[in-house]
């Protein structure tokens, strides 16, 4: 019988199903997604600051499948101070950043405060990102 006060985790070879605290039911397919019960959550997966000493982020830790999480559905490339966005795609239903570049360069000596985000779209198809 499932605890519905701590919830519980059954694994399978293609997935999990979980009984979540108070008894709800969460089933995720084997790349950790809930493709039809759980909420999507903005988060910045990567950061880094790049200038003209460093000025290639390597993008190829965040490349194949199982990378985005939560059911996120597009990603984006900006630069945090100036709210400039240097890249964007979608998000495929294994987790992979579809499009994602293997590296970002900048031609910049200043500071760039860079951020690997993963969205998601409201009813509307209108993308949601993190704050």
């Amino acid at each position: 019988m499932p605890d519905l006060n701590n919830g519980t985790v059954t694994l399978f070879a293609k997935g999990r199903i979980g009984v979540l605290k108070g008894g709800a039911i969460a089933v995720n397919n084997k790349y950790g997604r809930c493709p039809n019960c759980c909420p999507c959550k903005p988060y910045i997966l990567a950061h880094a600051i790049t200038n003209s000493q460093n000025p290639v982020w390597d993008l190829t830790p965040y490349q194949g499948k199982g990378i985005a999480t939560m059911n996120n559905t597009v990603w984006r490339l900006k630069e945090r101070g100036a709210g400039l966005i240097y890249g964007n795609g979608n998000v495929s239903r294994d987790g992979e950043l579809l499009g994602l570049p293997n590296s970002f360069r900048t031609s910049y000596s200043y500071d760039g405060f860079m951020e690997l985000q993963l969205g998601c779209t409201d009813k509307n198809g209108n993308p949601l990102w993190p704050s």
